[in-house]
């Protein structure tokens, strides 16, 4: 399906938004066809960056100590250093809470090892097993781009949700970030199997976009 026809399709899907007294996400939903999603060739497990971003904020996990950990925390509101993850350790409630705090993390690379040991159980089910940095990144650039950056995990069924943005985003970014999703996935699985796409809002009706 061309740029256009996509753009003209999520523009007429929004004007039949129905105002909430919320700011909706929305998402696409790829539906495959003719194989098996669990083969290790099909099985999806990608990170693909927003060319226009999420178009809404959310929380990144730092684990990090020393200088690090102070620039951290002008940042994010979840940074632990080496101690306090070794405290949280202790329960995985509070492991599971801090997880479910956040949208992704990122890790001093020599803390990996202590991660892996103690909270790898509870992250990496959830897919957030941190991205491993150097103590002098620029903690800005990295943690701005992992914000815009979707996930595509599937599982059992043909089918995977993507978060593209959020309502009051143009059509025009929606589509950009849509491309890149497509493009991104149709590396992996090629368009031939791919039966169906949907556009819809979290409380809105489905659109078929192709």
């Amino acid at each position: 399906m061309d740029r256009k026809t996509i753009l003209d399709k999520i523009t007429e899907a929004k004007e039949k938004f129905q105002k909430r007294n919320f700011k909706q996400s929305v998402e696409i939903s790829i539906n495959f066809k003719g194989i098996n999603i669990e083969d290790a060739e099909n099985k999806l497990n990608l990170s693909v960056l927003l060319p226009k971003g999420r178009g809404k904020d959310v929380e990144i996990g730092v684990f990090a100590d020393s200088d690090m950990n102070i620039k951290a925390k002008s940042i994010s509101k979840h940074v632990l250093n080496r101690k306090e993850l070794e405290s949280y350790a202790v329960s995985k409630r509070n492991m599971r809470k801090f997880a479910d705090e956040c949208y992704g993390f990122i890790a001093q690379a020599d803390l990996m090892p202590v991660i892996g040991k103690t909270w790898g159980i509870v992250l990496a089910p959830r897919g957030k097993m941190p991205q491993p940095i150097p103590v002098n990144a620029d903690l800005n650039s990295i943690i701005s781009r992992l914000k815009n950056t979707v996930r595509i995990r599937s599982k059992k069924n043909p089918t995977v949700n993507v978060p593209i943005g959020v309502e009051d985003m143009s059509p025009e970014d929606l589509t950009e970030n849509i491309i890149a999703i497509m493009n991104s996935i149709e590396k992996q699985i090629s368009k031939d199997k791919i039966a169906s796409v949907y556009f819809k809002s979290t409380m809105g009706q489905s659109v078929r976009l192709w």
